[in-house]
C-alpha cells in the first residue's frame, strides 16, 4: 500500500482521510506523527506555511493555495456538463449518483438549492415529467434529494413508452396474450377452403409466457403511452397487428373475434388502454398497471357499444392442440377483462 500524495488533484479533506487510513494500516496512531507525514507528502510545487500544528490548519492552508481554486473550479465545470443517462440507454444510476455527490463535495457546493439546480441540469427534460419534479420540493438534505431521485428513476423505468416491448398477462388465468402462425378453424366446404388460402389472419389466444407473448406498442402520443389515447399492438415475432372483427365470432363463446393481420392501408381501428381501477385516468401507463383494452373502431358509423378484450378458461382446438380463447365483447365488464401490462424492453422508433 503506497502512501497518498497531495498534488492538488483531490480535495484536501479527502487527502487527510486517505493519510489516516494509510497510517492506521501501518499502525501509526500518533496524530502529530500522522500530521508530519501528511505535510511531508505534499507535492513540492505546493507551498504551505511552516508552523502548521493541526489538521484543520493544514486543510485551510491547502485550500488557500491556487491549486485548490483550480481544482474546485474544474469540479464545478464537470458538474455543469454531467448528464444522467437512463439504464435502458446504457447508463448506470449508481455511478451517476456517486459522481454527482463527489463533484458537489469537491466543488464545495453545500447549499441544497444549488445541489437541486445541479441535479435538474443533469437529468433529461422528459425525465422531469414524473414525481421528481414535485417530490424534490420537500427534501431537506442531500441524502433525501438522492432518495427522491432514485424513486423517480424507478418510476421512470416503469413507464410504457412508444416502441416498448410488452406482455399482457390475463389476471384471472395467469396466461399471456399470444399469437402464432395458425388460423382459426373454419367450416368445411370448397368455398371455405378457397377463402382460407387468401386469409392471412392469425389466431390470438392466451398461453404461458414466451416469444409468442411479446408485443410492441405504438401511439401518436410520443414518447409516452397515455391512458385513453389510441394505440396499436404489433406482434414481435410475426410483425402482424392486433385487431377485432365485429363481423366474425370467436370459436367457443361466439363473441367478437380477435386476430392478427397485416396493417391495412389507411386503417384507423385502434385499441385504447383503460385503467381498471381508475377508468377516467389520463395519466401515463406504467408496467404492472391493471388495465383493460377497449376497441375503438372508426369506419364512419356510430358505435354506442363499449367493446373490451376478454379471456377465460374456455379453449378451442386446432389439430391436437388446445388454445385459451380471447375475445372482444360488449357485455358487462368483469374480472375476466383485467390484464396486467408488463414492460419487457424497448426498441427504437
Amino acid at each position: 500500500m503506497e502512501p497518498p500524495i497531495y498534488d492538488g488533484r483531490i480535495h484536501p479533506s479527502e487527502y487527510i482521510k486517505k493519510m489516516h487510513t494509510y497510517c492506521n494500516f501501518r499502525q501509526i496512531t500518533n496524530e502529530q506523527e500522522i500530521l508530519k507525514f501528511a505535510i511531508m507528502n505534499i507535492d513540492s510545487t505546493i507551498d504551505i506555511p511552516k508552523n502548521i500544528t493541526s489538521f484543520d490548519a493544514l486543510i485551510n492552508a491547502l485550500k488557500g493555495h491556487i491549486s485548490f481554486v483550480i481544482f474546485k473550479n474544474s469540479r464545478k465545470r464537470k458538474l455543469e456538463v454531467l448528464k444522467y443517462v437512463t439504464e435502458r440507454e446504457g447508463g448506470d444510476t449508481a455511478n451517476f449518483v456517486t459522481e454527482f455527490r463527489k463533484l458537489c463535495h469537491d466543488a464545495e457546493i453545500t447549499d441544497l438549492l444549488e445541489q437541486k439546480k445541479c441535479l435538474f441540469n443533469a437529468v433529461p427534460y422528459n425525465f422531469l415529467i414524473n414525481r421528481f419534479t414535485n417530490d424534490q420540493k420537500n427534501v431537506n438534505s442531500m441524502d433525501e434529494l438522492v432518495k427522491v431521485f432514485e424513486e423517480s428513476v424507478l418510476e421512470d423505468s416503469r413507464i410504457i413508452k412508444n416502441g416498448s416491448i410488452i406482455a399482457l398477462r390475463h389476471i384471472a388465468t395467469g396466461k399471456y396474450l399470444s399469437s402464432c402462425d395458425k388460423k382459426y378453424p373454419k367450416g368445411g366446404g370448397r368455398i371455405s377452403a378457397i377463402f382460407a388460402i387468401f386469409d392471412s389472419s392469425k389466431i390470438v389466444y392466451c398461453d404461458d409466457f414466451g416469444p409468442n407473448a411479446l408485443w410492441s406498442i405504438s401511439s401518436n402520443t410520443k414518447p409516452i403511452i397515455y391512458y385513453g389515447k389510441t394505440i396499436q399492438l404489433r406482434h414481435e415475432i410475426f410483425g402482424k397487428f392486433f385487431y377485432t372483427d365485429m363481423q366474425k365470432t370467436s370459436p367457443i363463446s361466439k363473441h367478437f373475434r380477435v386476430y392478427c393481420n397485416e396493417k391495412e392501408k389507411e386503417r384507423k381501428d385502434h385499441w385504447t388502454i383503460k385503467n381498471y381501477h381508475h377508468r377516467e385516468s389520463y395519466d401515463y401507463v406504467k408496467s404492472h398497471d391493471i388495465i383493460m383494452l377497449q376497441w375503438k373502431q372508426f369506419d364512419g358509423k356510430e358505435h354506442d357499444k363499449d367493446i373490451f378484450l376478454r379471456s377465460h378458461e374456455f379453449e378451442f382446438n386446432i389439430g391436437n392442440e388446445d388454445y385459451q380463447e380471447v375475445v372482444a365483447h360488449d357485455q358487462r365488464i368483469g374480472g375476466n377483462d383485467q390484464w396486467c401490462i408488463e414492460l419487457i424492453g424497448y426498441r427504437d422508433t
